[in-house]
């Protein structure tokens, strides 16, 4: 049985330096991070502090071809870990049924975000993956939160932020690369 889940916060893994989406459970008492690349954490930021893009970014205008297949994005669902790699399914309702698409978790809650969607995970991701440390994830979101106190949609599509520079991701921090790190816990 999927459970309804939120995002709490964008996290910074003190460690790595690797941003983490932070799901919860809607009583807060379990805790999914899944880490991301820094360009997926401001696309999902951005979005939580409600901050407009002067032109549309990536998840505006998927959700605006969307809108206009006439579909509409109805839920998402994290489904499974493997390898500690997290996967997702975006399901589209509209005239013709049902689709259901395969996603990065970073890219479905990108859109969730912008479309309302109802946030899912699956019983058995949450319980092999998630973790009930409520202090340690509030602690990793003020440091994350402090990073990004002054980008802008304009320093993110530059690379920088605030006064550094984002590195580019390692090898194996990139999709596609033989561990994708941009998606495991």
């Amino acid at each position: 049985m999927p459970i309804e889940m939120k995002v709490k916060a964008i996290a910074i893994d003190p460690k790595s330096n690797i941003p983490a989406v932070v799901l919860t459970d809607k009583d807060e008492r379990r805790y999914l991070p899944i880490w991301i690349g820094v360009s997926e954490a401001a696309a999902i930021f951005t979005k939580l502090i409600d901050q407009k893009s002067p032109r549309p970014m990536t998840h505006d205008l998927l959700r605006n071809i969307i809108g206009d297949l006439k579909y509409k994005v109805s839920e998402i669902l994290i489904d499974n870990v493997e390898d500690n790699t997290f996967f997702a399914k975006v399901y589209l309702d509209g005239e013709k049924g049902r689709r259901e698409v395969d996603a990065r978790p970073s890219d479905a809650i990108a859109l969730a975000l912008r479309t309302g969607a109802t946030i899912f995970v699956a019983e058995k991701v949450v319980y092999s993956a998630g973790v009930e440390d409520k202090d340690k994830f509030e602690k990793e979101a003020k440091q994350f939160k402090d990073f990004l106190k002054d980008m802008t949609v304009e320093s993110v599509l530059r690379g920088d932020v605030g006064e550094k520079r984002v590195p580019p991701p390692a090898e194996d921090e990139r999709e596609g690369g033989s561990v994708d790190k941009g998606e495991h816990g």
